[in-house]
């Protein structure tokens, strides 16, 4: 497996790549955000399981939702960045021009698929707040957690067709 050399990453241009770019950086950071707050967590119920016999309630149950909302919230970024995992061995003979077509082929496939996860995404969520599905331990509602998932998928499905058509042009700006 190896990154695809011959598609670049996305570089904000034009008025609807820098929007896409800032909307996807913002996402990015505040997914981080999530991490960090996991990370501190799981250091801070460590710490008092160890010492004090006293975690933090919940922890697992929240380490799931915030790894599930972090992951979903770093996925358009990454496809703007073209950091998700290319495997090339089949295409290695391939001249660019047949590369790009498959990239954006991908990247077209992945633009449907994500739009199809945020819309049964947003069911899902609405179903369960409709039920007030709980979580185990702390009784937090599960829908709260795909709150930023479905969004998410959206700006993911955008990114790709952003990329589609960067692909389709054989230009690397908007």
């Amino acid at each position: 497996m190896a990154e695809s050399m011959d598609t670049p990453a996305v570089a904000p241009s034009g008025p609807i790549g820098r929007i896409i770019s800032m909307a996807c950086v913002l996402l990015a950071v505040l997914g981080g955000v999530f991490f960090l707050v996991e990370a501190l967590m799981s250091v801070t119920s460590v710490i008092g399981r160890a010492l004090f016999n006293l975690p933090v309630p919940g922890d697992y149950e929240l380490v799931q939702m915030l790894s599930a909302m972090g992951i979903a919230m770093c996925l358009p970024y990454c496809q703007l960045k073209r950091g998700h995992v290319f495997v090339d061995f089949f295409t290695l003979w391939a001249p660019s021009s047949l590369k790009r077509v498959l990239d954006s082929i991908a990247a077209l496939l992945l633009a449907v698929s994500s739009f199809l996860l945020a819309w049964r995404i947003w069911e899902g969520m609405m179903e369960m707040r409709e039920y007030g599905e709980t979580s185990m331990v702390i009784a937090l509602p599960v829908w709260w957690g795909y709150v930023p998932v479905a969004p998410s998928f959206v700006l993911l499905g955008i990114a790709a067709l952003h990329t589609f058509v960067l692909d389709l042009r054989g230009s690397e700006h908007a």
